[in-house]
C-alpha cells in the first residue's frame, strides 16, 4: 500500500502552489495566522477552499471538550463544502502554520472543475476509511501509520531513503489525530525513538519507511497473539 516511490515529493508549506489553469481566474484569497479559524462545523456555506500555502487541521469536537483531527490540509488540497448538496460544513478548519493562504471558490464558477472536486471527495472518503481501520489498533500502530501517511503527503525522502517530516505539530495535535491521550502519545513517541524506528521531536521527525511499517505490523501481530 505504501512504498518509497509514493514518497518522492518535496514538502513545502510556505511557497504558494500555483492553482490549476481552470481555477486560476476565480480565486479570491484569504490569509490566516496560526490559530485562526477558516470555518466551523455547522456553519452555513457553501464554499470550497483551495490551500495555497501553509497547513490547516480539519477536526471535529468530540465528547469531553476534546477534538479529533480528521486530517491535515496543505498546498493544493481542496477543503470545505466539497459536495454540491452540502449546505453546512461537516468539520472545522483551523490554521496550524504561522501563515496560511487559501483561495475561495464558488460552485457557480467551478462547474468545469468537477473532476477536482470529485478527487477531493474521494480523498475525504479515504481519510475516513483510514480512521476506521486504525480505530481498533494499538496506539503505537496507530501512531506509526499516521507518520507513514504524513510522510506520504508532506514528507521529503532523502537519498539514503530516510523520510523527513517537518510540520508544526505538537504532541497534542498527534494525540488528536490518533484518538489517544496526550500522555499516552508522548510515551509512545519516546518508546519509538528508543527502539530506533523514529527520530526527532517537536514537529521534526524522520524515519525509514520499511522500518516503520514493520514496527506497525509487529505491534498488531503481538496484540493479536
Amino acid at each position: 500500500m505504501w512504498t518509497v516511490s509514493n514518497l518522492q515529493r518535496q514538502s513545502n508549506l510556505d511557497r504558494p502552489a500555483p492553482p490549476p489553469a481552470a481555477l486560476r481566474t476565480i480565486l479570491a484569497r484569504r490569509e490566516l495566522k496560526r490559530g485562526d479559524t477558516l470555518y466551523r462545523s455547522g456553519d452555513t456555506g457553501p464554499a470550497v477552499y483551495r490551500v495555497e500555502a501553509g497547513l490547516l487541521k480539519l477536526f471535529l469536537d468530540v465528547a469531553g471538550g476534546k477534538e479529533r483531527i480528521l486530517s491535515l490540509a496543505g498546498p493544493g488540497d481542496l477543503i470545505g463544502s466539497i459536495a454540491p448538496s452540502q449546505t453546512q460544513y461537516t468539520e472545522s478548519a483551523e490554521a496550524l502554520s504561522g501563515s496560511v493562504q487559501v483561495g475561495v471558490l464558488d460552485y457557480s464558477a467551478v462547474g468545469h472543475a468537477f473532476e477536482l472536486l470529485h478527487d477531493a471527495g474521494a480523498k475525504q472518503l479515504q481519510q475516513l476509511r483510514d480512521a476506521l481501520e486504525d480505530a481498533d489498533l494499538p496506539v503505537p500502530a496507530r501512531l506509526a501509520r499516521t507518520f507513514v501517511r504524513l510522510g506520504d503527503r508532506f514528507g521529503n525522502v532523502q537519498e539514503d531513503g530516510l523520510t523527513r517530516v517537518t510540520l508544526p505539530l505538537t504532541h497534542d495535535n498527534l494525540a488528536a489525530m490518533i484518538g489517544a491521550a496526550r500522555e499516552t502519545t508522548s510515551t509512545t513517541l519516546a518508546q519509538m525513538r528508543e527502539s530506533g524506528v523514529l527520530s526527532g521531536t517537536r514537529g521534526n521527525y524522520s524515519y525509514h519507511l520499511h522500518e516503520l511499517l514493520s514496527f506497525a505490523a509487529e505491534v498488531v501481530a503481538n496484540s493479536s497473539a
